[in-house]
């Protein structure tokens, strides 16, 4: 049986729909918002160093990241390391600094590295404007017999310690670091808590690895010696499990 309603009464249930319709679409962006908040998290320390660029200067090693600055006048600054054999210039980003009123105060480019977590030190070359140059700013330079062009020269410090992370090459791999001769093996949600599956090999004294190709995607995982459960000290991003024990997460991307 058909049932057929008034305009008035069709006018009240359209809006009624397009309200619960509304509510949806807010509730969706809340959530997605609430997902990001831990990516956001993780800006925090890359916008913070932004915050304090205000002005060209000699390159400085901050931690994990090495920050390299241009003045402003040239339409385009761009980098390119010895370490990826110059084939990729990566481009310099423009950061306004304005005082309390909003008045613009200086303009500064700048180029923020992550370091590569086995070199100590760097070779690299600016292009400015489409030419190819020494970095005016940092007086630490050499020749390249080999090329026949001079390079600028940057000491970044001891390597950082290997941490566990995953690429695209080889997968995520899993570092764990304590005394020689133990039996670590490795669980989480990609074996649904099973710790019996894979066990981490010791590549040198006290070092232990394991790499898996895991497919994109959020997990929580964590080490076992013997019947202990322990979190990756390598990795700062931890979560509780349903049970209320602590993991450490990481995310493949």
């Amino acid at each position: 049986m058909k049932v057929f309603y008034s305009e008035k009464e069709s006018m009240k249930r359209v809006s009624k729909f397009l309200a619960l319709s509304a509510f949806l679409l807010v509730s969706q962006n809340l959530f997605a918002k609430k997902a990001e908040v831990a990516e956001e998290k993780d800006l925090y320390e890359y916008n913070n160093i932004v915050a304090n660029i205000t002005k060209a200067s000699e390159p400085k090693v901050l931690d994990k990241m090495v920050i390299f600055t241009a003045e402003a006048g040239p339409r385009y600054v761009g980098i390119a390391f010895d370490f990826e054999d110059y084939k990729s210039v990566h481009a310099f980003e423009r950061h306004v600094c304005r005082d309390i009123d909003g008045n613009i105060t200086s303009e500064v480019l700048f180029y923020i590295l992550q370091r590569p977590t086995e070199l100590t030190h760097l070779d690299y070359r600016l292009v400015i404007d489409g030419l190819w140059t020494r970095d005016p700013l940092n007086q630490n330079m050499r020749y390249d017999e080999n090329s026949g062009i001079s390079l600028s020269c940057l000491e970044i410090g001891e390597r950082l310690p290997v941490l566990t992370g995953s690429s695209k090459e080889e997968g995520v791999k899993f570092i764990y670091r304590g005394e020689s001769g133990l039996q670590v093996r490795l669980a989480g949600t990609f074996t649904a808590w099973d710790s019996w599956i894979y066990e981490l090999t010791e590549t040198s004294e006290g070092f232990y690895e394991l790499t898996l190709p895991l497919p994109q995607g959020k997990y929580y995982y964590n080490y076992f010696i013997g019947m202990n459960r322990l979190v990756d000290t390598s990795n700062p991003k931890r979560a509780y499990t349903e049970d209320g024990r602590v993991s450490s997460v990481i995310v493949v991307n």
